[in-house]
């Protein structure tokens, strides 16, 4: 069998395009690697406002998310503050900085996105997708 037909080679190479049209058109233009825009976009949803929601949607340590979040505090894209209902824990917010960028970044990556895939049509892009996340949730959940 050639690597043609081992699935994770192609999702690999796939992955490799994706992150070659992300670096062309949202890294470069707006200095921001995958896991910095995928913070940013997460906070600026709503889905992810502390650390600690942070760190297990990514799949990362809570002391590299730390870090992570350090380099956009220092950028001046995101702030922390102590949660109101829990004095223990912290919050995350963009700043408007920091919501300027990923709004710009996010409609980047649509347009850039919407380039890639064109060469499927708009059913293969709703199954591509579903896939990709039965997929994501087949990996995260337990065996």
């Amino acid at each position: 069998m050639s690597l043609s037909h081992i699935m994770g080679y192609q999702l690999t190479r796939a992955n490799l395009v994706a992150l070659e049209a992300f670096a062309r058109d949202v890294g470069d233009k707006f200095d921001l690697r995958p896991v910095e825009y995928t913070i940013l976009q997460l906070v600026r949803e709503g889905q992810c406002t502390t650390p600690s929601q942070l760190a297990k949607e990514l799949v990362i340590t809570p002391p590299s998310m730390s870090v992570w979040l350090d380099k956009l505090s220092a950028r001046k894209l995101l702030s922390r503050s102590k949660s109101a209902s829990d004095g223990r824990a912290s919050q995350v917010q963009l700043t408007a900085a920091g919501l300027k960028l990923i709004t710009q970044a996010h409609e980047a990556l649509q347009k850039s996105e919407q380039k890639m895939l064109s060469v499927l049509s708009a059913g293969e892009r709703a199954m591509l997708q579903e896939i990709l996340q039965k997929l994501c949730k087949t990996a995260s959940s337990p065996a």
